[in-house]
């Protein structure tokens, strides 16, 4: 699963119309037991299918989880999310992630999105550039798996000190084809990171590799650097320092979300374009004035299912927020805005 299909999918469930038969919202950690995991989905079908009165509903109810347990057996991945619904207007759309997914389980009329909304702004694409004395490596990382990477190796230069060159010149030589090597590559990660929408960026590898690398970005990229990880790069470690570089990715995604919430409350302190508390939310969203939905994981889910749903079906940019008291204390959902109610535009 990448980025833009995620993107696509949320979309289409926030836009999915209410039906006869319940969807089924199941989202599984699949790192652990899969036995375990499918006899807890099977415990709470059984549970779950007694709450529905109507034969033919429980029979679609049936079907649908019969689907998704099918489908738990052959999944492949360390986190999965499957949406189904049996009967008039039936569903079937199952993902797998490569990063770790609550197991939650969820049947309403409409499909449980804020997990997949939170995955999605978490685990947004970053470029990583591991720079070594032989190669550099530049990845992009999509929704915290490995989805590009060009490799570069920097090219021999041969022996030729007392022979054709002097030591002088050998050196010059050296830092002018370490300038060439440094350049080409900046100009890759710029080219990909203009192209592909990307606005982070994190330096890994030999220590001295790294400062030169960052000394030699143009300011427009140093600006998207979040971190420099200066440890040793090889084959046999590659993957534990991607997984260094998810965690500093994560962190400051963290850092962001708050300045976001900083930004909401100082436009409302100042009569600028922002709203907060739930129903202004919504009613903004529902208006087209919204600009950009910031959330709580603190704010009751049937709230929260509301605010991402209307935000998505206009793909507007979603800010999901952990552990924010300040937010929490302004009604756990604000939005900027493009203008004000009363600067409503003028039909001609």
């Amino acid at each position: 699963m990448n980025y833009a299909k995620l993107r696509k999918h949320l979309i289409a469930l926030a836009s999915l119309p209410k039906g006869d038969s319940p969807v089924i919202s199941a989202y599984f950690d699949l790192s652990g037991s899969r036995h375990e995991t499918r006899s807890h989905f099977r415990s709470w079908v059984e549970l779950t299918r007694q709450t529905f009165r109507n034969p033919a509903v429980r029979q679609d109810f049936d079907d649908a989880a019969e689907e998704i347990e099918g489908w738990l057996g052959e999944a492949r991945g360390r986190g999965g999310a499957v949406f189904c619904r049996w009967g008039e207007h039936p569903l079937f759309l199952p993902m797998t992630f490569e990063v770790p997914l609550e197991t939650r389980l969820h049947v309403d009329d409409f499909a449980v999105i804020y997990p997949l909304v939170e995955l999605k702004d978490r685990f947004n694409r970053f470029v990583v550039v591991l720079t070594t004395k032989e190669s550099a490596r530049i990845i992009e990382m999509n929704l915290g798996a490995q989805s590009v990477e060009l490799l570069t190796r920097r090219p021999a230069l041969r022996e030729r000190i007392g022979r054709e060159w002097t030591r002088e010149h050998y050196k010059n030589h050296t830092r002018e084809r370490e300038k060439r090597f440094v350049k080409e590559k900046i100009a890759i990660i710029e080219s990909l990171m203009a192209k592909r929408g990307h606005n982070a960026l994190i330096l890994a590898g030999d220590a001295r590799y790294v400062s030169r690398m960052s000394e030699a970005l143009p300011p427009h990229l140093k600006s998207k650097v979040i971190d420099e990880l200066k440890t040793g790069v090889s084959d046999e470690r590659l993957g534990e320092v991607l997984s260094q570089a998810v965690g500093s990715f994560l962190r400051a995604e963290a850092e962001d979300a708050h300045d976001a919430v900083d930004t909401l409350v100082q436009a409302v302190r100042a009569g600028g374009l922002a709203t907060v508390g739930t129903e202004s939310v919504a009613l903004a969203l529902r208006e087209g004035r919204a600009d950009r939905l910031i959330v709580s994981n603190t704010l009751p889910q049937e709230d929260q299912e509301e605010l991402v749903r209307l935000a998505s079906r206009h793909n507007l940019p979603i800010e999901t927020v952990q552990d924010c008291e300040l937010l929490d204390r302004n009604g756990g959902a604000g939005c900027l805005l493009r203008y004000k109610a009363e600067h409503l535009p003028v039909e001609v």
